[in-house]
């Protein structure tokens, strides 16, 4: 029995080219059982695809046909309608491209009266285009050091203003008369000197020795000899009392 059931070497490899061929021949019966079903399903899609282009191309026909004869007797087609909906679309959206921002300066232009620098509060100033809270605080707090405004230009140096900003609003403002708020060289203290943009730290030591030294200085001439300087603003001029 022993011996019935032991295989040689041989055999066994045998066996197994059996084993692999009957699995094979079982496998490509399955695939070949299988395959009609796929492949007509596929031709029904197809079928299904080539219906409904079909369809398509008689609607488009039809659609055409019927533009030819109501555009014969005057009347707008739906191809048309869509076509002048396009354009009305189009031309609406390049006017609103073309028309500023509702905040934009042009919007702020409208001002009622020029506004007076030297005594516009930040209300007044914020509905000049371009100026909003930030830069109406640097304006009234710049005005405050300086002593008031002489000029226009005296803008660009208040702070993070510049040129463009100047250009926007120039024909809105105006320098209103005031009397300015001097500094007066020979009895302010050194700190209340040197508050003023137009004065250097080195220019008030000058002063304040100066008076300790030798007494009161007289006029404008006269200061420019004490502190010495050939680059001094000449607007200083306006601000300092003797």
């Amino acid at each position: 029995m022993n011996n019935f059931l032991t295989f040689t070497k041989g055999e066994r490899v045998a066996i197994i080219i059996l084993a692999a061929v009957i699995f094979f021949i079982i496998a490509a019966n399955f695939f070949i059982a299988n395959r009609p079903a796929n492949v007509k399903n596929n031709l029904q899609n197809l079928d299904s695809i080539m219906a409904l282009h079909e369809a398509a191309i008689e609607e488009l026909k039809t659609t055409r046909q019927q533009d030819n004869k109501t555009t014969s007797e005057g009347t707008e087609t739906p191809s048309h309608q869509i076509t002048k909906s396009y354009k009305e679309t189009r031309n609406n959206i390049n006017k609103k491209v073309q028309q500023p921002k509702a905040n934009s300066i042009s919007s702020k232009a409208l001002v009622q009266k020029p506004v007076k620098l030297n005594s516009a509060d930040t209300t007044e100033l914020k509905s000049l285009p371009g100026i909003g809270s930030f830069f109406a605080k640097n304006i009234v707090d710049y005005r405050n050091k300086l002593g008031g405004f002489i000029e226009k230009e005296q803008l660009l140096e208040v702070y993070a203003f510049d040129s463009t900003r100047m250009s926007n609003i120039e024909n809105f403002i105006t320098i209103d008369s005031i009397e300015l708020r001097k500094v007066d060289v020979n009895n302010d203290d050194f700190k209340t000197i040197l508050r003023h943009p137009y004065i250097e730290y080195e220019d008030v030591k000058k002063i304040v020795n100066y008076r300790e030294s030798k007494g009161m200085i007289k006029n404008w001439e006269q200061y420019l000899k004490v502190v010495e300087r050939n680059d001094i603003d000449e607007r200083l001029e306006w601000y300092l009392s003797f």
